[in-house]
């Protein structure tokens, strides 16, 4: 698949794990402020009622007291405690759910306790709201309720929501995937044949080779070495460019110098390391050319360097020169004769280095387009010498 398609899916992906996590936390903030906001609501109900029983009776401690807070408590979702204390006398009244809301030692006597009640919440769980419970009154009189801020049947909504969000990614992805895959399609090479641009077609020519009769064979390859003739190199390397452009791609040249050894032994180490043959050719008497498609500069130096240790000892002067697409829609002339004076310049320095030719594809297409505007502008805008500027 296209690179900018791969690329656009990643984004998209982590974009949308982004939006599920907001969307999460704002849905559970949102829902934990209503609940809030209703406890502070209930316990103020829950004070007036509590505050009319006392004025009629003037204590805590009656039966009536006792049972209508009882019922308010068993009636009041998510409520886990109710006290009413003072701060000088201590607890006057308290119901919860179970003794470990008291910081202190449990099942310790409510009436015991001197000062303001200390309680042991769990953090983003539950609330603590405390209300004055007579303003107009000169005792100091409070009343606390601790209530559950979320509720495990009000995560279901939330779940549900997230749900359907993800179909709706997992359609959106299935789509993307079909349009990416449509825009796949088969394109004709030069003879007419079938070609997938995004598929690897060098096992297609290599199936065809080993289909070859021994006349086509000796045609594509030499019989001394076994490697593509020299002649075919251009037009293969210019295949290959095509490929890599319309896939997005990188490609890379290597020049393999053998100084005075045998060629045909050269031939044999490079097909020991790269063993596509229909990638590999002779370039002159004493050099092999290796097509390295998909491969950026710095990948193909890595194997250059490799091959240089595997393939012969560290006394034998091999050089190496290399070039790239890097970006650019170049010729294979171009990038051959890069790669010929990165090979060159290994070669002079006494043999045994690695040269590699580093193109700015910035500045390549500045250089296109000006030579491009100097040629208009020199034959009145149309050209009519049929040469395109080198």
């Amino acid at each position: 698949m296209n690179r900018r398609i791969l690329r656009f899916y990643y984004i998209t992906s982590v974009v949308f794990l982004l939006f599920i996590l907001v969307f999460t936390a704002y849905r559970l903030k949102l829902t934990i402020d209503e609940n809030r906001e209703a406890s502070g609501k209930r316990l103020e109900a829950l004070r007036i009622s509590a505050l009319s029983i006392y004025l009629a009776e003037g204590e805590f401690n009656t039966e009536y007291f006792k049972s209508t807070m009882r019922d308010h408590f068993a009636s009041t979702d998510r409520l886990m405690l109710l006290a009413v204390y003072s701060e000088r006398e201590g607890i006057h009244y308290l119901i919860s759910e179970n003794g470990d809301y008291l910081a202190g030692a449990p099942g310790e006597d409510p009436g015991a306790w001197r000062g303001a009640p200390e309680y042991t919440l769990r953090p983003v769980y539950e609330n603590l709201i405390t209300l004055r419970f007579s303003p107009g009154m000169q005792q100091d009189l409070f009343i606390d309720g601790i209530f559950r801020d979320l509720e495990s049947e009000q995560l279901y909504p939330i779940i549900r929501e997230l749900f359907y969000i993800l179909l709706v990614y997992l359609f959106v992805a299935a789509v993307f995937m079909l349009f990416a895959a449509a825009l796949k399609q088969p394109q004709s090479d030069d003879r007419g044949a079938p070609r997938d641009r995004s598929g690897d077609s060098v096992a297609q020519d290599l199936s065809r080779f080993r289909e070859a009769g021994p006349l086509e064979a000796s045609a594509l390859f030499s019989p001394t070495t076994g490697l593509g003739w020299r002649q075919h190199l251009p037009q293969r390397l210019g295949s290959e460019l095509e490929r890599a452009a319309g896939s997005d791609q990188d490609l890379s040249i290597l020049l393999i110098n053998s100084g005075a050894a045998n060629l045909k032994n050269l031939a044999a180490s490079v097909l020991d390391v790269f063993p596509i043959r229909d990638l590999i050719f002779e370039y002159d008497s004493s050099s092999v050319a290796v097509i390295l498609p998909d491969k950026d500069l710095d990948r193909a130096l890595r194997e250059a360097r490799e091959f240089q240790h595997k393939a012969y000892p560290r006394t034998t002067a091999l050089s190496l020169g290399l070039s790239a697409r890097n970006g650019r829609l170049i010729s294979s002339d171009r990038v051959l004769a890069e790669a010929d004076r990165a090979l060159k310049q290994a070669v002079s320095g006494n043999g045994g280095g690695i040269v590699a030719f580093r193109a700015d594809p910035d500045k390549y297409r500045a250089s296109i387009a000006a030579r491009s505007r100097v040629s208009s502008a020199a034959g009145g805008g149309t050209s009519h010498s049929g040469k395109q500027p080198r």
